[in-house]
């Protein structure tokens, strides 16, 4: 389904998507990580409102709710439907035809693995949300992550350290992450790195040294904890 969610995402203007089913579950999500599930169940929730209360729940093909600097697009398909967070300028018409073949693969998918689908939204309902989430990010200068690497720090921008602190509601100095599949944790320094692409907010960025001994790569999703 990731697959899916990434090729609606390649079209330009999209920022982000999901789908929900039509009890406002959070199927599967491809939203950079500053937006997280919470965020997303209160946007499912006010969609449902929408919907129900103006009676299109049953014929709604595309809802396109238009704000000052961005756009909500929601598309219809049997049990479910697709949530785009958009800038205000995307095109609809490309969109649409993307929307158009992206829903007829989610829908088999859907279909064809039902109860897996249920499994999964309840192992997520089931997932400790007092435990911050992230992804794993590298450096595109590998030689540059081996500078911090070797002190046995990991870096996070400035707007990162920004959220982390807000979430736990206390400043740090470390943060212990941890790999929940692979079973490996280690507690580091951190180095909070201003003027950073934005493409690395809301992620942990590791060298190879810390990347081996937490047995991670770049986009898998650790547990976050201040050290």
């Amino acid at each position: 389904m990731q697959d899916i969610l990434r090729y609606i995402n390649s079209v330009e203007g999209v920022i982000g998507s999901a789908v929900f089913n039509d009890h406002g579950v959070v199927v599967d999500h491809a939203f950079p990580p500053l937006i997280d599930t919470n965020s997303l169940k209160s946007a499912v929730g006010l969609v449902l409102e929408c919907t129900h209360g103006l009676q299109i729940a049953q014929t709604l093909d595309i809802l396109d709710l238009r704000y000052a600097e961005g756009r909500i697009i929601i598309k219809a398909f049997p049990g479910a439907m697709l949530c785009l967070l958009c800038a205000k300028n995307v095109n609809l018409q490309v969109l649409t035809i993307t929307l158009n073949m992206a829903v007829k693969k989610l829908e088999s998918l859907l279909t064809t693995s039902a109860e897996a689908t249920k499994t999964g939204a309840s192992a997520d309902e089931a997932v400790d949300e007092s435990i911050l989430r992230l992804s794993i990010s590298h450096l595109a200068n590998r030689d540059a992550s081996k500078s911090f690497d070797s002190l046995g720090m990991i870096a996070i921008s400035q707007p990162t350290s920004v959220y982390i602190s807000e979430f736990y509601k206390t400043p740090f100095k470390k943060l212990t992450l941890t790999n929940t599949t692979a079973g490996t944790s280690g507690t580091f320094a951190v180095m909070v790195m201003k003027d950073m692409d934005p493409q690395f907010d809301g992620t942990i960025i590791v060298g190879p040294g810390i990347e081996k001994k937490l047995q991670v790569s770049e986009g898998d999703k650790i547990e976050i904890k201040i050290g």
